[in-house]
């Protein structure tokens, strides 16, 4: 009887002790432990959204500085003239790219603020209009001077302001339009930023010698040889961490050799074409001369000659078209006019 009634009292006992639930320091060391794995989590997660959105923001900039360089050598590509105007160019050393600008007629003052000039470029506008049309800037005026082209000045310096330091690449000029063509009768503009967060660490190349002038400082150098620039861009960051462009860029209109290019054509018999081009820019140029039919480009000549026979090709009536270029020093001069025959 008493061992029956022992064994019933353990049993209570028992299940007393499964009832009773956690102690005080049970939950407590359960919660430290659960706030250690929540915090370790947390700060796992945290340290990988920083590290996606600082490679977000890399490739940002990246793809920042990609754009401002394919619109700094388009707007080269087009220019008349570059870092020289009629009476003086920049030669590294007495005359600056300042000493340039100053000679194109510009009033420094209206630059603005700026810092190093860089690049000093002269980009035709095409033929202005006598008076500027209504609904255009200038409405009922004559286009600002010079209206035939545009000045367009680039200087890097300090960054002030909202945008993202330690320096800022600067631009004035007209603003293109959306097919990429200045307006006459617009009227330039200042202080335009044209790409920020550009290193403040130099450059200075060390491979553009003489005759090569070169200009800029900090993250952005232009290294000018004749109708060749070598450009070299470097975002922000430390020599490590930058991330650097460097391409070479060349104006496809200098005007400082009198450059002229007419291609005119004649037929023979039925398929025959007979070109031949004049040519008043420098010696010792090569010629390619290119057909397009139906939208598809043929090389079929390339050499110094000035004359050229083509056999026209295609169906009846497709249209043959013919571009010569002039090549000076491996480097593309200026498009001919178009000449187009029918097969």
């Amino acid at each position: 009887m008493q061992n029956k009634l022992f064994k019933l009292l353990k049993k209570v006992a028992n299940w007393q002790k499964r009832d009773r639930g956690f102690t005080l320091i049970e939950l407590l060391v359960a919660m430290t432990i659960s706030t250690i794995i929540i915090g370790i989590a947390g700060f796992g997660i945290v340290t990988i959204l920083t590290m996606n959105n600082r490679a977000e923001a890399s490739i940002e900039r990246q793809v920042d500085l990609n754009r401002a360089f394919d619109f700094l050598t388009n707007e080269i590509r087009m220019a008349q003239k570059i870092n020289s105007t009629a009476t003086t160019v920049a030669d590294g050393t007495t005359v600056t790219v300042n000493d340039v600008v100053a000679s194109s007629g510009l009033n420094l003052a209206d630059l603005g603020n700026y810092g190093n000039m860089v690049l000093y470029l002269e980009i035709p506008t095409g033929d202005p209009p006598g008076v500027c049309p209504a609904g255009s800037p200038n409405a009922g005026l004559a286009p600002p001077a010079p209206s035939n082209y545009d000045r367009v000045v680039y200087d890097i310096r300090a960054n002030t302001g909202v945008w993202l330091d330690p320096q800022a690449i600067h631009r004035y000029g007209r603003i293109p339009n959306n097919k990429g063509t200045i307006d006459p009768c617009s009227n330039p503009v200042a202080e335009d930023i044209f790409v920020d967060a550009i290193s403040d660490i130099d450059i200075n190349p060390t491979n553009c010698t003489p005759p090569a002038v070169l200009s800029g400082s900090g993250g952005f150098y232009a290294c000018t040889e004749g109708l060749k620039i070598d450009l070299y861009l470097r975002g922000r960051g430390n020599n490590a961490t930058a991330y650097n462009i460097a391409s070479k860029a060349v104006s496809r209109l200098s005007s400082t050799t009198n450059i002229a290019l007419t291609l005119s054509g004649t037929r023979s018999n039925t398929d025959t074409f007979n070109l031949a081009w004049t040519w008043t820019g420098a010696s010792g140029a090569t010629f390619k001369l290119v057909q397009r039919v139906n939208g598809v480009d043929t090389e079929i000549y390339n050499g110094a000659d000035l004359n050229a026979s083509s056999t026209l090709s295609g169906n009846p009536n497709d249209s043959n078209c013919y571009t010569v270029t002039a090549i000076v020093n491996s480097n593309p001069q200026v498009d001919s006019n178009q000449v187009c025959e029918p097969k």
